[in-house]
């Protein structure tokens, strides 16, 4: 449930509102973007929320629970904004965009909508569109550790400890501990679990002289 203070309440039931809406950017940077579909820039909080096509949230679909609510907004580039350049740089990647309505006469009347994150940016031409989505996309991550027979480095990062610039352009690791040990000779930097047990020992039934002390099933 929001908070809306008595002063809001008290304009919303007037029958004649004086709303509009604002956004605020937060990029991964620190850089704080305010924008607003207002005819003049207003400031609340200390951010300017500037009269702007640069950014024009579109479709939004909001939902219960713990699904994640999603959207998009649209936009185009502004030298002194929202360019081209930063959004190739990836300073827009999961930035952080909130919404708000607020009464532009008296702007310290204001409610906080929605949060959610910047996703894919779609670029033609002189404008974009990205995707958005709530903050409980957040609860779909994976987090920690995947474990897997395949490796989880990056080939050539410092986890892998190999340098990619020694081998030929184009030069694929499949991830595997036959590739590691085989192709790059490189098994003390493997970041997987080889031997795994999966289905095939689950469902696999004793072979006659198949010796089963407990022993390493690899030797």
């Amino acid at each position: 449930m929001r908070n809306i203070s008595e002063g809001l309440k008290s304009h919303l039931s007037s029958g004649a509102t004086t709303l509009c809406w604002l956004w605020k950017v937060t990029r991964r940077d620190g850089i704080v973007l305010g924008f607003t579909d207002h005819d003049k820039s207003l400031v609340v909080d200390g951010v300017t929320y500037e009269m702007s096509s640069s950014l024009i949230p579109s479709d939004t679909d909001n939902r219960l629970g713990f699904a994640a609510d999603n959207g998009t907004v649209q936009g185009v580039f502004d030298s002194a904004r929202i360019t081209a350049v930063d959004i190739r740089a990836g300073l827009y990647e999961n930035a952080v965009i909130d919404s708000y309505r607020v009464n532009w006469r008296l702007p310290e009347q204001l409610i906080h909508m929605s949060t959610g994150r910047l996703g894919t940016i779609r670029q033609s031409g002189d404008s974009f569109e990205a995707e958005w989505t709530g903050q409980s996309v957040l609860l779909e991550r994976s987090t920690g550790r995947v474990f897997s027979k395949l490796c989880d480095a990056t080939f050539g990062d410092s986890r892998c400890g190999l340098n990619a610039s020694d081998f030929t352009d184009g030069t694929i690791c499949p991830r595997s501990y036959e590739a590691c040990q085989n192709q790059f000779d490189n098994t003390l930097n493997f970041r997987g679990f080889p031997f795994l047990l999966g289905d095939d020992a689950l469902q696999a039934a004793p072979q006659i002289g198949a010796l089963r002390d407990g022993s390493s099933r690899y030797k």
